[in-house]
């Protein structure tokens, strides 16, 4: 981190004395989604203050981060960076990947300016707060300041870029409601909307498992999946209905639970067109004091939790299923290989997907021998409702010839080989929300990666050397992989 001179701040602009706009590192997690998709980014910090001279230092969780190399940054923090200081005088000061200072003005009054950041030597982005007024900051009115940014010159004049009419919003009372991930600042547009505070409260919360399994009496979930094996040759599909017919708590403060479910589901296998049915109750029990001890649904999205030489993943996604946050875990997905965190060809995949109220609501396990998918698809919890239902009563058929309903993908890269370029086609899905693509070499190097932004989308041959790659796509219920001949 460059070192922060103190005279610096002796030498920028007198700001007059305005409202407070300083809660941007309040206790608690800050929750942010990624525009025009589903993703959703965290903010959770640790302060201390910096005697007699009355500033803060926020410092952030570690995150592990993509840098379309082999190894992944473990280094940096979230959206804010791994750490933010924060001046008496109102002044934030967060820091990039380079380890330069974005500047943050929150006393600012309209038609202040400042320098964000620079861009080189001899350009920077301005700051400009062009309106204060009342906005809607997720549903609530409060005063907002409107920042906008403009790229320009060390003598003034403004020069061509991305930047050029990008903006971010600061909360009276909520901080950051329009921000961008500053560790990329001034090098990535994409920008983040506050969906959810602790403190004040505001918006979406974060949840446990007594909130993921609670379940009432009525309460119906579907479920659809497959599980194809590679070994034997078989393809099996399965619809599922359960249904919660009773509940029983019981323990200290009620913190174990019991359910009572009505189960029926229909299978299907192929070649041969085995169709077995089952109707049968369960008896689910929960214990919340023994879950307590698994961290998994604590952990904050991107956060870096190593365990010996594995890491896993961990994502969260909202807009699905009513706008309910599910937490998704991608188990040991990250490996520690050649001194550093990569993601490795092959082995086993194992993502878990928990949704507040509706439990268990993904399932995917994929390896070299076989693939296993499962997906709560409808559910009904007292009048509210989402999705598909795969049957309306319990019955040997269930609509398990409705293949239609079965969600599955088909990637393609063509032309194959390839020569200056290749389309991707994902075949199976509209938006290629949160999927990411990534190229590996002949001994598993990772030599490429990027967002699937488009589908289908172009891929460049630019500077690979020709040769035999291992291709691979993940993200939410995708993970397929494989061989692209480059020429």
């Amino acid at each position: 981190m460059k070192k922060i001179l103190f005279t610096l701040l002796l030498t920028m602009p007198v700001l007059l004395l305005a409202q407070n706009y300083n809660n941007i590192c309040s206790s608690g997690p800050t929750f942010f989604k990624k525009k025009n998709t589903t993703i959703v980014k965290a903010v959770k910090s640790t302060s201390f203050s910096i005697p007699v001279v009355g500033d803060t230092i926020f410092n952030t969780f570690r995150a592990i981060r993509d840098t379309a190399a082999e190894c992944l940054d473990t280094t940096k923090g979230s959206i804010f960076g791994k750490k933010v200081y924060s001046a008496q005088d109102g002044i934030f000061y967060f820091f990039n990947k380079v380890n330069d200072t974005v500047y943050l003005h929150t006393k600012a009054q309209l038609n202040d300016t400042w320098k964000l950041v620079n861009i080189s030597t001899t350009t920077f982005l301005e700051a400009k707060v062009v309106s204060v007024g009342s906005d809607s900051v997720i549903s609530v009115l409060d005063e907002v300041k409107k920042v906008e940014i403009t790229a320009k010159r060390n003598d003034g004049s403004v020069v061509s870029s991305p930047w050029n009419g990008k903006y971010f919003k600061m909360s009276k009372k909520y901080g950051l409601s329009e921000t961008f991930d500053m560790v990329n600042v001034p090098y990535d547009t994409t920008k983040y909307i506050l969906v959810g505070k602790l403190k004040p409260v505001i918006g979406i919360q974060d949840y446990g498992w007594k909130d993921v399994y609670n379940f009432s009496i009525g309460d119906a979930f579907h479920y659809s999946g497959y599980l194809n094996s590679v070994s034997s040759g078989q393809n099996t599909t399965w619809k599922e209905i359960q249904t919660v017919i009773n509940k029983t708590t019981y323990g200290a403060n009620n913190d174990s639970v019991v359910y009572q479910i009505d189960r029926c589901k229909s299978t299907l296998t192929q070649p041969g067109n085995n169709h077995v049915y089952i109707h049968d109750t369960l008896n689910v029990k929960y214990r919340f004091t023994a879950l307590a001890n698994d961290s998994t649904i604590w952990r904050y999205p991107d956060q870096f939790a190593r365990k010996n030489i594995y890491a896993s993943q961990y994502d969260r996604y909202m807009k699905t299923y009513n706008n309910r946050v599910t937490k998704r875990v991608g188990d040991d997905k990250y490996r520690f290989i050649n001194s550093c965190f990569t993601v490795p060809v092959g082995g086993v995949t194992l993502t878990l997907g928990y949704t507040e109220g509706l439990g268990l609501s993904e399932y995917f396990r994929y390896d070299s021998e076989s693939n296993e998918y499962n997906k709560l698809v409808y559910f009904k919890k007292g009048i509210e409702s989402w999705g598909a239902p795969v049957g309306y009563e319990c019955t040997p058929y269930l609509s398990i010839n409705e293949q239609p309903q079965l969600i599955t993908t088909r990637v393609r890269l063509v032309p194959n080989p390839m020569k200056s370029s290749a389309e991707i086609m994902i075949e199976g899905i509209g938006n290629p929300d949160g999927l990411r693509f990534a190229l590996f070499n002949a001994v598993g190097k990772k030599v490429y990666s990027c967002d699937i932004t488009s589908n289908p989308m172009t891929l460049q041959k630019n500077d690979l050397p020709s040769g035999l790659y291992i291709w691979m796509i993940d993200g939410k219920s995708i993970h397929e992989k494989g061989k692209l001949v480059i020429e």
